[in-house]
């Protein structure tokens, strides 16, 4: 019977002893998992800032602007991983009809080729990039255009896509035919000139149409045009329209400003001129006049020739 309470003595503290021991275990594994695990997680880091490396940014890498216009962007550079300063080369790939320059984000010079960066600094440098026609004839079609901004020093190299969005340019001439901004007129009668109109933007114009204002708007006139409306005018055309005016029979002879109009119906592009009109009276007023005037002067002369007979 004594030796039965001994062996339960002894298993009761061997379960003891290993239920206290799987106890102390538990804690301690998941201390060492989870000191592994924050250990391994900390050296790639750790590497991976000590990397020289070169980060181009821009807050608005996206401009939209008429065809013809320039593109400016500000791009920030930020160089870290270094010990002392770098001067990294800078370049711009810009696509076939544009160029491009690069300066100082602050006014502070002309056009640079270079950039020295300090990696010890906690904020950027800024460059300005303005990208433009390469020549002033040259304007591009609408569309979207990439620009490339690349920096690099050996083997450290950065870049940073920009875009530049071209959109349409509506535009219109409107000139006398003749290159003369006056012409006459004869009051109650047609009276025709020519002028011409261009398109000048950068994008088709379709249904244009003719409209014209009197100086004064005296009563009586009419200003017609033929024809009335152009349905297509494309990019560099130039058509001409005859222009009628018919001041009032009773129109006083003198000048007067008519001013003539071109716009789309869309009205996205308009253009005018003014021409001036001087009005002369009808031939036959004119010859009534003469006749006036030679009435007058033999009435005079029957006056005189009887006075003097007396």
């Amino acid at each position: 019977m004594g030796k039965f309470k001994a062996v339960c003595y002894v298993a009761c503290l061997i379960l003891f002893m290993a239920l206290i021991g799987g106890l102390l275990a538990q804690p301690a594994a998941f201390a060492m998992s989870k000191d592994a695990v924050s250990t391994s997680s900390f050296v790639p880091s750790q590497a991976a800032s000590t990397e020289e490396q070169i980060k181009l940014d821009s807050k608005y890498p996206t401009i939209s602007s008429y065809a013809g216009s320039s593109f400016s962007y500000d791009v920030d550079l930020s160089y870290s991983g270094g010990k002392e300063p770098r001067t990294f080369d800078l370049g711009v790939t810009v696509p076939q009809g544009f160029t491009a320059s690069i300066a100082p984000g602050y006014g502070e010079g002309g056009e640079i080729r270079a950039i020295r960066l300090d990696p010890t600094k906690n904020y950027p440098d800024t460059i300005k990039v303005t990208v433009r026609p390469a020549y002033a004839y040259l304007v591009p079609e609408p569309g979207e255009y990439s620009v490339t901004v690349e920096a690099s020093s050996g083997t450290i190299k950065g870049s940073i896509q920009l875009k530049a969005v071209v959109t349409a340019q509506y535009n219109l001439s409107l000139d006398p035919a003749t290159g003369r901004f006056n012409t006459d007129a004869t009051a109650g009668s047609d009276n025709y000139f020519t002028i011409k109109v261009t398109n000048t933007g950068t994008a088709d114009l379709n249904n244009i149409v003719f409209s014209s204002d009197i100086r004064g708007m005296p009563s009586g006139w009419s200003v017609t045009f033929k024809p009335e409306k152009i349905d297509l005018l494309k990019i560099g055309d130039t058509r001409e329209a005859e222009v009628n005016i018919k001041p009032s029979p009773k129109t006083i002879a003198g000048d007067y400003i008519i001013s003539i109009s071109a716009e789309p119906d869309a009205k996205i592009a308009f253009a005018s001129m003014e021409m001036r009109t001087t009005v002369l009276t009808p031939t036959i007023w004119g010859w009534v006049g003469v006749g006036i005037v030679v009435l007058v002067i033999m009435g005079l002369a029957v006056m005189f020739m009887r006075l003097g007979r007396r």
